[in-house]
């Protein structure tokens, strides 16, 4: 596997001098996943050859949602919600990848303009709120990503061959969502973009979870009656197995 993986960089970099025009190449092993029951995340091999040294930098940004934040409040010792904020453009997933730590990259500007680095990811909503109340909600946002492990806090590492070819391999947790998932490529130099390139991996959902969902979303009476009906029918199994072992 490894051999053909090198050989195919190799054929890359063969086409890429013959171009001089085009300064980065990029792919992926695969550019679709399927999610079903047993899904348990993925891991995808991305790859690519640069004409210039540097470091290469990868996002993936997953389909972009709108959230609404709730913040709890205590009354006579009961936790409520008290106020709420609508934030939209919110990636649903991000996970990124450099050749070195980010910080070592002497490209904050950069970082932030293209939204490389969790803390650089921007959202829109609650702009009428103090600046210190509006990162509160942010940061909030961002810890549940964590914990939901629909973000990464640690960067992925990316592996140069010969100062020109490079890969990573792109990690996909088991709490993915379906939908456009973008891959943006940026080879560094200098605090500088040198060149850019943008994949695409859609996420869909297959057997019997796309069914399920396609009838939640599309007979949405049909499917509350349903799982209604199996909730009260297994009530009954299991309250009669119940009953007669205990007969």
């Amino acid at each position: 596997m490894k051999t053909g993986i090198i050989s195919f960089l190799f054929f890359l970099f063969l086409i890429f001098q013959a171009n001089s025009k085009k300064i980065i190449i990029a792919d992926i092993s695969e550019n679709k996943i399927n999610i079903d029951v047993g899904f348990k995340g993925a891991s995808l091999l991305f790859f690519g050859v640069i004409d210039e040294e540097g470091d290469v930098v990868v996002s993936v940004t997953g389909p972009r949602k709108s959230i609404k934040v709730r913040k709890k409040k205590k009354v006579m010792g009961v936790w409520i919600n008290s106020t709420s904020q609508i934030f939209y453009d919110v990636p649903a997933y991000y996970y990124v990848a450099s050749t070195r730590p980010l910080k070592e990259l002497r490209a904050e500007d950069i970082l932030q303009i293209n939204q490389v680095g969790i803390n650089n990811i921007r959202f829109e909503g609650a702009e009428e709120k103090e600046n210190l109340k509006r990162k509160n909600w942010i940061e909030g946002i961002i810890n549940n990503m964590i914990k939901s492990k629909r973000y990464f806090p640690e960067e992925g590492m990316i592996e140069l061959l010969d100062k020109r070819l490079f890969k990573t391999e792109l990690n996909f947790s088991a709490e993915l969502l379906d939908g456009e998932y973008l891959v943006d490529t940026l080879l560094l130099k200098d605090g500088k973009v040198l060149a850019a390139r943008r994949s695409f991996i859609n996420v869909s959902k297959s057997g019997y979870g796309e069914k399920i969902y396609k009838m939640a979303m599309d007979n949405s009476l049909s499917y509350g009656l349903i799982a209604v009906f199996f909730a009260m029918f297994f009530g009954f199994i299991v309250h009669e197995a119940m009953r007669r072992f205990s007969a």
